[in-house]
């Protein structure tokens, strides 16, 4: 019986086996490419919603800001100032200033008018049947604050503030649903192109 004759490899035709460490790192690529196959791509509409909002609550903020500034620059130019009584100080929800009524004399006629807000905000301390000093628009006295806020209005408001910190927050996850979108269909398309055309072919 003759004996089977063993070919001989050469040295290049055999390769070692991945290290311990590479074959880890395979699998975590595997596993991640896996999980992202799987998880779902954000929708445009949810994107578009959040660039929306961002915008709507950017211009909540200016309409607090711009007519409170506006008020304090007239009356600070043209405003006068006199003592007002306050006829009823109310308190909102929140537990904050709400509408706060004052009487006073505009030249020649008495007025009866809210306090007007300076960001959303009205100030504290004012009780029914007190007096306080304020500074009236001549040509419309229903444009009134304490002249203490024409002075020094407040640097922000808690409502300012707030929009400030929404803004931002509703545009920021708009940039990372996006940016994630672009990663996931884009690591999808590639996945694709590299596929087993065989595999692909059967689906057909």
């Amino acid at each position: 019986m003759a004996k089977k004759r063993r070919t001989k490899r050469a040295q290049g035709d055999w390769t070692p086996p991945p290290k311990a460490a590479e074959q880890k790192a395979r699998l975590d690529e595997t596993r991640r490419k896996a999980a992202d196959a799987r998880r779902p791509v954000p929708q445009r509409r949810l994107i578009a919603t959040l660039i929306v909002l961002s915008v709507l609550v950017f211009g909540g903020f200016l309409v607090f800001f711009l007519p409170s500034h506006t008020l304090v620059s007239d009356l600070r130019s043209r405003g006068v100032a006199t003592w007002a009584e306050v006829t009823s100080s109310p308190r909102d929800k929140f537990g904050s200033p709400g509408n706060i009524r004052l009487r006073f004399d505009a030249g020649k006629r008495e007025v009866d008018t809210e306090l007007s807000d300076w960001g959303g905000k009205r100030p504290d301390g004012l009780t029914a049947g007190s007096s306080v000093s304020v500074t009236y628009d001549p040509h419309d006295p229903t444009r009134v604050l304490t002249t203490a806020w024409v002075k020094h209005p407040p640097a922000m408001t808690l409502p300012m503030l707030v929009c400030l910190v929404l803004s931002p927050f509703f545009l920021a996850g708009a940039i990372f649903l996006t940016v994630l979108r672009h990663r996931l269909l884009a690591g999808r398309n590639a996945a694709t192109a590299t596929g087993n055309p065989k595999t692909e072919k059967g689906h057909l």
